[in-house]
């Protein structure tokens, strides 16, 4: 009776110890189960008609911007404009000390008046023939020697009066009198504010669209006051990097209304409506291979490289790397990574 006892207690401890392991086993296979899918926004790509017109970003840059700056070292004496004033040019701005030039000027002065007197003496001799041809000519030569010399430091002495090298307005100085200064000292800033220039850069398809005498319109921060300008001159050149080409226009700037450095928000008209893929801006990863989207396809996110056009305040177009019909993720971007499972919950575009 006993030993039935103990064979039937063995039998229970081995069949509990079996059915642990196999509880045991299947939290295992539990763990490795594949994670749950992000619940992700979507929308599903389709060609719509683009607006006639292109937007783009641009800077304001002065017509003419010029650095004053010396062509010699020389200690500033007096200083003749006033910051933020307008200057025209050939204006003298500002005098250097030329103490020691004009010393110099001095000297070469009697001297000249002295050489001058002997040539006069021998070119009568040498018409009487009281000395010879060659005696003659030495004194000639060193005569104009002399006024070249005199030639050369005279535009010594009028480097030390710097002069404005443009019209415009001139900014804040950056010396003061007694200063010592040489040719890599900014001494102020000349800005040609009238007229001003826009530069913006278009994607590569619109290049032939924008040409000298294009009209576009931009708007600057904090302004609502809408301006026309006038297209110039672009890049002979598409920029292999960003695929697009830097445009410069041109416009009136009367009253000084507008300031070089500012913003703008430029709009190009293009003449003509097109069809086109538009995605929300949020959905566009820039990155440093190329820009990318993440699409949904069989129930995975997946990187697609894409190519830009036109932009919006909200919007991109894609003019390469999705297809309509395609999902594309719009929302939970930076917690996607190829292949991870997402479940897209299908959104209606925002126009």
């Amino acid at each position: 009776m006993q030993r039935t006892l103990l064979v039937l207690l063995s039998l229970s401890l081995l069949l509990f110890s079996c059915k642990e392991k196999e509880s045991s086993t299947g939290n295992d296979k539990t763990v490795t189960k594949e994670a749950p899918a992000l619940k992700v926004n979507g929308l599903i790509a389709g060609e719509q008609i683009l607006s006639d017109q292109l937007t783009a970003t641009g800077t304001i840059l002065a017509n003419e911007e010029v650095e004053v700056k010396s062509e010699i070292s020389g200690k500033i004496t007096d200083i003749y404009f006033k910051e933020g004033s307008v200057v025209q040019k050939g204006q003298i701005l500002l005098k250097l000390n030329d103490d020691d030039l004009q010393a110099q000027m001095k000297k070469l002065k009697i001297e000249l008046k002295l050489l001058d007197v002997q040539e006069s003496r021998q070119k009568q001799l040498l018409s009487a023939s009281a000395i010879s041809k060659e005696e003659y000519d030495m004194t000639k030569t060193n005569l104009d020697l002399l006024k070249a010399n005199m030639d050369i430091l005279q535009i010594e002495l009028d480097k030390t009066k710097i002069a404005s090298p443009t019209n415009g307005i001139i900014g804040l100085k950056y010396v003061s009198p007694g200063s010592f200064i040489n040719s890599s000292t900014n001494i102020a800033t000349i800005q040609n504010v009238n007229p001003l220039k826009l530069e913006f850069s278009i994607p590569e398809k619109y290049n032939a669209l924008i040409k000298a005498g294009s009209k576009i319109l931009f708007t600057t921060a904090g302004s609502s006051q809408q301006w026309n300008a006038t297209v110039y001159a672009k890049e002979p050149k598409i920029d292999a990097t960003t695929r697009s080409t830097k445009v410069r226009a041109t416009f009136s700037n009367k009253g000084s209304l507008v300031m070089p450095g500012s913003f703008a928000d430029v709009r190009v008209p293009l003449g003509e409506k097109t069809r086109g893929i538009m995605i929300p801006t949020i959905a566009f990863i820039p990155d440093i291979q190329g820009a990318k989207v993440f699409l949904c396809k069989g129930g995975k996110a997946v990187s697609a490289s894409v190519t830009a056009g036109i932009r919006t305040d909200k919007e991109i177009q894609i003019v390469d790397g999705i297809q309509p019909g395609d999902t594309v993720i719009t929302s939970g971007i930076l917690l996607l990574k190829p292949d991870a499972p997402v479940s897209v919950i299908i959104e209606k575009p925002v126009r």
